[in-house]
């Protein structure tokens, strides 16, 4: 059991885990189930996991058939427990203060890239979105977000010479949409780094380019200190409000993300929603109805660029990464099943989820604009959640480029703008 994860395991877990080792001799694969399931339950607040062994299930059999039948007990009790909506009432994770950030100004060859979309087949709906790195490392403290694991966990990585390289960089002819929040938040950090000054020479540059900003903060000055191009769209990630209080840490609330969203409608700004990603929980219909019921009674449909629509998707790589952090979560009490390469709910779930979201919205909203989709989800659940879908990935990257393009062309001439120089 010489493991990282069994060696984060409070002692208590580890002794325990090593005495029933030691009496009912588990294979490898037992043990590492074993080891998950225990840090698993801790995250959730549901441990230890002795309260889910029955030892009397096993006093009958003999040999290596006592495990077996522990084990099969325990893998129904936990299948049973992922497969119900996530509770969230008695859960109550420790108050997570912010970390004492130091910013660093870095230089790096490696600027784009392209969204995490699988790159092979058509196992998801891909838009062909490319990424730009302006910033690494992000401050907020979402459970289940990978960031704050692949760079170091107290230092904000910013290009140094994002201005220059925006000046001179020359973008890949099928490059027309380009989002920053692949590695932080896009509007977390305001302009304190010039980032914004730096994006808008790039959006001048190459005005038929859209650049999307993704954040859940509510920082607004960068909305009154100076005027975008409006082929710079910005974002905002939506939750449903029991999913920002306990597993989206640091974040901005959901009424405070829709007040900013309004401060930059009302100067002309191209906005747009993201909601996702969508939580199975106790509950889940009646607070994502508020998110889009809050929604549709601050904006007009023509206001947003984008409305998309996607829920929890992990790789391995992240699922270890996220066990290892032993964070109070209950985000991985879910049924983890195999989609594109990756785990996340099942389909049914996932259908039921986006159609119900999808069906509160007025018909009025469901014109053109904005342009609702799928991110990073299976061809079949389109057509039950919209009641049309894309035969490839070609012919959904041009309705998007359509649908967008069109949108920005109406912001501009409604009154453009651009950075001053």
């Amino acid at each position: 059991m010489d493991t990282p994860l069994f060696k984060a395991l409070p002692e208590t877990e580890k002794n325990y885990l090593e005495i029933l080792d030691q009496t009912y001799h588990f294979s490898f694969q037992e043990q590492r189930l074993l080891i998950e399931i225990a840090a698993d339950l801790l995250q959730w607040q549901k441990g230890p996991l002795s309260k889910w062994i029955d030892e009397k299930r096993a006093t009958k059999a003999q040999g290596s058939r006592r495990a077996k039948i522990l084990m099969k007990d325990l893998q129904d009790k936990i299948g049973k427990e992922r497969q119900q909506p996530t509770n969230y009432e008695d859960f109550f994770p420790e108050t997570r203060l912010p970390d004492k950030y130091q910013s660093i100004l870095v230089s790096t060859d490696k600027l784009m890239g392209r969204c995490p979309c699988p790159v092979e087949g058509e196992k998801t709906r891909c838009c062909n979105l490319k990424t730009l790195d302006a910033v690494q490392q992000c401050a907020f403290g979402c459970s289940y977000c990978s960031i704050q694991s692949f760079y170091n966990s107290h230092q904000i990585q910013v290009v140094g010479n994002l201005k220059e390289r925006m000046e001179t960089i020359e973008l890949d002819a099928d490059t027309w949409h380009i989002g920053t929040g692949q590695s932080s938040d896009s509007l977390l950090w305001g302009n304190d780094f010039g980032t914004l000054d730096a994006l808008c020479i790039l959006a001048n540059r190459y005005p038929d380019t859209i650049l999307e900003l993704k954040t859940k903060s509510h920082r607004s000055d960068w909305i009154e200190r100076q005027a975008l191009p409006k082929n710079i769209v910005a974002t905002w990630s939506l939750n449903a409000p029991t999913i920002i209080e306990k597993e989206e840490h640091l974040t901005a609330s959901l009424t405070n993300r829709i007040q900013t969203a309004r401060k930059a409608a009302d100067k002309k700004i191209p906005i747009g929603f993201h909601l996702h990603p969508m939580v199975y929980f106790e509950g889940w219909q009646d607070e994502y109805r508020q998110v889009v019921d809050l929604v549709v009674n601050s904006f007009a449909p023509e206001e947003l660029v984008m409305f998309s629509l996607g829920t929890l998707t992990f790789t391995k790589a992240v699922l270890k990464q996220l066990r290892e952090q032993h964070r109070q979560s209950r985000i991985l009490d879910m049924e983890l099943t195999s989609a594109a390469g990756k785990y996340s709910y099942p389909l049914a779930t996932k259908q039921e989820m986006f159609s119900f979201v999808y069906s509160l919205f007025p018909e009025t909203w469901k014109k053109g604009s904005p342009f609702f989709y799928l991110c990073m989800e299976d061809p079949l659940l389109w057509e039950p959640t919209f009641k049309y879908s894309y035969a490839n990935d070609r012919i959904f990257e041009k309705a998007m480029k359509t649908a967008y393009q069109g949108s920005i062309n109406r912001f501009r001439k409604a009154g453009n703008a651009s950075c001053p120089a």
